[in-house]
Order: structure tokens, then C-alpha cells, then sequence
């Protein structure tokens, strides 16, 4: 079938007769030069008679080309035919946390469901439909398809979880496979409202848009924080968690927090509208698993409760393999500071004349201007300070002088508690290389290059860091803290055990953690080396890890964005708004159809050509 996509563009044939027109003036005004006008002044004026219209091949070039442009101004296109076309429903279902809220008697999601029913309901059978879910990310949940059986199958196996929305992906996705398919349209499910989408207002206005929801008296938790200096005892952590009302009316929430299970404190705390307070918890019990909730049976159950874990610091034990006696003697002064700080310094021939090289368990091992390629023994992690040009571990090319911090990673593990990061700066350094199994935390600038100042990560099974400075042997001096409290916080991070630290997160939201890979479970997923670490349910999760051990996630919704459930203005539970364009309205091939405008236009410009050739000859 043979269609137009601008048919008012018809109106552009009126140029014909323009075209017509101006052709015979310019005929009967044409001038011819002659000699005398003696000859022509003899003979009587008659009344010019009318001609006759005759054609030339400029005329034909010509009307051509008037022709072809209007053809591409009105696009036509054919409509295709097959397996691709014949309409459909693709549809949108939200199935994040926030469709977990109770509304007349039903949650968000069941009242999604019911609505969805009966839109299919209504269909022809024949009729396909598309389901996509929307939650972290987009889901292609089923494809084109007209077995209502499979269809009811495949919405029995989805369920909201507790994750943030990304709707706008989720509805591009669907736009994009209804635009394949001609007189397809797109419907979406979600409580959002349309100008909370993240949506352009063109693609909004192609979907049939159903909110759902009304109710907005919700209290969560949106932060928690654990706070464990480095190499501080357990009276030196504080937790604190930040408490958000929602609701456009005051409300009195009572918090309770527990320690691996046992009843630790209990707040009553007051929250003004639509208003948060932070509420410090003070120092935990212990190191383990703490829980913190807030009670008063508000619309949202996920977010009431967050998880988080207060982690054991052992004392630091560290062995420096150095040839420095300066060095050595200023480490010694700076692992007293630490308490039950140990330290033990050797230099390269003292190492190998150890038992077999042997570290002892737990001991982290700092090698200065130096990166063996093959290190025994046991121990903690491995930190290379100054590594020399030309080795594998840590690679880097020469010795650089006055370099300082420019940029970081905000976040990572090994800055916590660090502040003032573009005040470290350092004499002496090496041109770091980003190695392969390493993660670049802080990059430093000289005059003349940009490059890693710190790399961490794993290698082997054991944390490792590079150190692109070269420390002074005067580590008490006030110039040179920021690089010492840089030094102590990745000790303390190296010290760490590795497998047996929790991994916290909130859910959505993907984590590159440091580690073996791990099995990917029900709730959790994991994938890469290292593992990239996915929660979409939240609480404690028991994680399978490389040689059989276990590690544990603790997930918590703490999102600002999916905790406002409430819908402002809002007077019905269910609001549709119908779609004011179609979502087949694409340019160029897509959908069912196949634009030909082109194809005029390629034809006007060769017609183009050929008429500038032939009115240069007539000329």
C-alpha cells in the first residue's frame, strides 16, 4: 500500500503552471536583432494572434524536476508487509520499589496488573503484544507475541523489586520496537507522573500514559552512615542514619536499631513536613551487623529498614622491606602512633634470608623502591612505594619531581575518611602506569605529564597498591601529613581481610568490589573480574564466593527519588492520559513502512544537472 506522509505538500503541483506561465513569457517578449527597422516600419501591426503551447526539452527537463521535488515534499512510502507489521501493544510495565505501595485495598503493581488485563482484554486476538518492565533497568520481559496464554505466564513471574526507576530507557525501548511495527502503539504502567519521567515532551505525547497512585504518607531512611576511623577500637565508630518524611503532614517516627540481633537503642524521633533530620546512633556495641528501623505503618514498607556493618580493626602489623635506615627509623615512629601498631623492617638480603621469604599472617608488607616479581609467604596485602622503571607489578616509566593530587576517585574504600586530597603532594615520584589489575584512586600532575599517584586492587588473591611517591624520610614534618594520612589509610586498607568483609550497597546500584568473583544468587548479581556486585532486594544476602566460601551484601533502598511516592494533585488512584501522536511517526525506513522521499529528491538533483547541461548547449 502506497501512502503520504504530508499530503497538504500536494499543493506544491500549483508550481506547474508558474512554470508554464513564465515558459510563454519569456517567448513571446524574446528579442532578435536586425540591421534596420526600415523594412519593419512598412509593414501594418496586426493583433497578436494567439499560439499554440509546444514543448521544448528544457520545458520537459524542467516540469521534471517540479514534479520529483513536490513528490519528496509530500513522502510518499510504501507500506511493508509481512511478519513486521500488522499493530500491537508494546507495553511498559514499572515494577520498582515504589509499586510496592498499598492503594484501596491493592499495591500499585496489582492495580498495574488489573489495568493491563483489561487492555489486552480488549484486543483482537491476533493481536500482538510486548511486555518490557522497568525497574534499575529496562527488561525486554517478552517479545512480540499473540499467545495471551504466554503472555499471563510470563506477568504471573514479575514481581517490583526494590530498586530505584529508570523508566525513560524502558520506554525508549518500547518506542523503538512499536516504531518496527505499523499502527503499533505504546502504553505505560508506572506511578510516576509523566513530568517526573526524565522523558522528552515528543516521546511522552506517543504513549498512552496510565499513573497509578495517590497516597503519600511515607517516612524512610535515605542514609546510613559507619564511620570507623583507621586502626580505631570499637568505642571509636559512630552510625548515624538520616530520616526523611515525605508527607506534607508532621509525623513522629520511632527508630530502633539492633546489633547482630540483639535490641540496641530506641529513638523517637520527630520529623517535620516533608522535612528530614539526621539522628546519630553513637558507637555500636561491637563489630558485626547492625539494623536500624523506623516504625508507624507508613505507605512504603522497603525503605523503613537499612543494613549496615561495623567492621573489625585488627592492629596494624606492617614489615618494611627497605634499604633506607632513615626510613626505617621513621616508620617506626609512625606505627607507634597507631595503637598495638606493629613493625617490623628488614632489607631485600634480610627478606630472603627469611624462612622461605614468609610473612606473617595478617602482615601487611610495604616495599620501597622496589616490586619483586614473585613474592612468598603469607600475609595481608602489598603496598609499592616508588616502584622502580621497568617492573611488572607496577609499572612506570621515570622519576618525575614536585608532582601534587589533581583528581580522585570520591567514594573508594581507601580515601574513607580523607579530606583535603588535592593537599598531597610530594618531592619525589615515579611515572606511574595504570597496570591491568589495578584501579586508578588519585592521579597527580607535574610541569610536564599527568599520571597514577595511587593504584590499588587485586592481584593474585592479595590487595595490592602502587605509591607513585617517594616518602621523605621526615614523615612528622607538617608538609608532608597529607602524604603520611594517604600512607595510613591505604595500610588500613590493605590490612583489611578481603573475604570476609560484608560488601555494602544500595540496590540498583552496581558496585566494582575487590575479591574473587562470585556465584550470582536470586536477589544478587555479579559478574567480571573483578566483580561487579548488583542488588535488587533488599536486606542480608549470602553470596557464594570462588573456593567455596561465603560473603555477605547488605542492601539497602536509600533513594531519595523512589521514597516520594506521593503524587501532588492527584485525585484519582488511576489517571490516564491518551497519547497525541503516533509512536509510528518516524523518519527515514523504520517501523512498517518505507520512506521514498529520497528517492524524489536523487531524481531532482540528477534532473537538475541534466537541464544546467542542456541549457548551456541551447544557450
Amino acid at each position: 500500500m502506497i501512502g503520504l506522509l504530508n499530503p497538504l505538500g500536494l499543493l506544491a503541483l500549483a508550481s506547474i503552471g508558474v512554470l508554464v506561465a513564465l515558459t510563454l513569457f519569456a517567448r513571446r517578449t524574446r528579442t532578435a536583432p536586425v540591421s534596420s527597422l526600415i523594412l519593419w516600419k512598412q509593414i501594418p501591426s496586426r493583433p497578436l494572434e494567439r499560439q499554440r503551447f509546444h514543448p521544448d526539452l528544457l520545458f520537459v527537463l524542467r516540469l521534471l524536476l517540479l514534479l520529483a521535488l513536490a513528490g519528496g515534499y509530500v513522502r510518499p512510502y510504501v507500506a511493508r508487509s509481512g511478519p513486521g507489521t500488522g499493530g500491537g501493544l508494546a507495553v511498559v510495565l514499572d515494577t520498582s520499589a515504589s509499586m510496592e505501595v498499598r492503594e484501596a485495598g491493592a499495591t500499585r503493581f496489582g492495580l498495574a496488573r488489573a489495568r493491563l488485563d483489561e487492555l489486552v482484554a480488549a484486543l483482537p486476538a491476533e493481536t500482538p503484544v510486548l511486555l518490557v518492565t522497568a525497574a534499575d533497568r529496562p527488561r525486554l520481559a517478552l517479545r512480540w507475541t499473540t499467545d495471551r496464554g504466554r503472555l499471563g505466564e510470563q506477568l504471573a513471574k514479575i514481581a517490583p523489586l526494590d530498586t530505584p526507576t529508570a523508566l525513560a530507557p524502558a520506554v525508549e525501548l518500547a518506542l523503538g520496537e512499536a516504531s518496527r511495527r505499523d499502527g503499533a502503539r505504546v502504553v505505560v504502567l508506572t506511578d510516576l507522573p509523566p513530568s517526573a519521567s526524565d522523558l522528552p515532551d515528543a516521546e511522552v505525547a506517543r504513549v498512552d500514559w496510565i499513573a497509578i497512585g495517590r497516597r503519600g504518607d511515607n517516612v524512610g531512611i535515605t542514609q546510613m552512615t559507619v564511620d570507623a576511623p583507621p586502626f580505631g577500637g570499637p568505642g571509636d565508630v559512630r552510625a548515624a542514619v538520616v530520616v526523611h518524611n515525605f508527607d506534607i503532614a508532621p509525623r513522629t517516627a520511632t527508630l530502633e536499631a539492633s546489633h547482630d540481633g540483639t535490641p540496641w537503642l530506641r529513638h523517637a524521633v520527630a520529623l517535620p513536613p516533608r522535612g528530614e533530620q539526621l539522628v546519630p546512633l553513637g558507637a555500636p556495641p561491637g563489630a558485626g551487623l547492625i539494623r536500624v528501623r523506623v516504625g508507624g505503618g507508613d505507605a512504603l514498607a522497603v525503605d523503613d529498614e537499612a543494613v549496615g556493618w561495623v567492621p573489625e580493626r585488627p592492629p596494624l602489623d606492617v614489615l618494611l622491606v627497605t634499604e633506607s635506615d632513615a626510613l626505617g627509623s621513621a616508620f617506626r615512629g609512625l606505627i607507634a602512633t597507631v595503637p598495638g601498631g606493629h613493625l617490623e623492617v628488614v632489607n631485600r638480603a634480610g627478606l630472603s634470608e627469611r624462612a622461605g621469604g614468609a610473612v606473617r599472617p595478617g602482615a601487611v608488607t610495604v616495599f620501597d623502591r622496589m616490586a619483586p616479581d614473585r613474592e612468598d609467604g603469607g600475609g595481608a596485602g602489598v603496598l609499592y612505594v616508588s616502584p622502580p622503571a621497568g617492573n611488572t607489578v607496577c609499572p612506570s616509566l621515570r622519576p618525575v619531581d614536585d608532582a601534587s593530587v589533581v583528581d580522585w576517585e570520591p567514594g573508594h574504600p581507601v580515601l574513607a575518611g580523607l579530606v583535603g586530597l588535592d593537599a598531597v603532594e610530594a618531592a619525589h615520584t615515579m611515572q606511574l602506569q595504570a597496570p591491568a589489575w589495578g584501579t586508578v584512586v588519585l592521579t597527580a600532575a607535574s610541569r610536564h605529564a599527568a599520571y597514577p599517584f595511587l593504584v590499588v586492587g587485586d592481584l593474585g588473591g592479595r590487595r595490592r597498591a602502587c605509591l607513585a611517591a617517594e616518602l621523605p624520610p621526615r614523615l612528622a614534618a607538617s608538609d608532608t601529613m597529607p602524604l603520611v594520612l594517604l600512607t595510613l589509610a591505604t595500610l588500613r586498607w590493605l590490612a583489611e581481610p578481603v573475604t570476609d568483609v560484608p560488601i555494602t550497597l544500595a540496590t540498583g546500584v552496581p558496585v566494582r568490589v575487590a575479591g574473587h568473583p562470585f556465584a550470582s544468587g536470586t536477589d544478587v548479581r555479579a559478574t567480571g573480574d573483578p566483580p561487579v556486585v548488583l542488588a535488587e532486594r533488599a536486606g542480608v544476602h549470602r553470596m557464594q564466593v570462588a573456593g567455596g566460601s561465603e560473603r555477605l551484601v547488605l542492601a539497602s533502598l536509600t533513594s531519595e527519588t523512589e521514597s516520594d511516592v506521593g503524587r501532588e494533585g492527584s485525585r484519582d488512584v488511576v489517571r490516564e492520559l491518551p497519547a497525541t501522536a503516533s509512536p509510528s511517526d518516524a523518519t527515514g525506513s523504520e517501523g512498517g513502512r518505507r520512506d521514498l522521499s529520497w528517492w524524489f529528491y536523487a531524481a531532482a538533483a540528477a534532473l537538475l544537472a541534466i537541464e544546467w547541461l542542456a541549457w548551456g548547449l541551447a544557450g
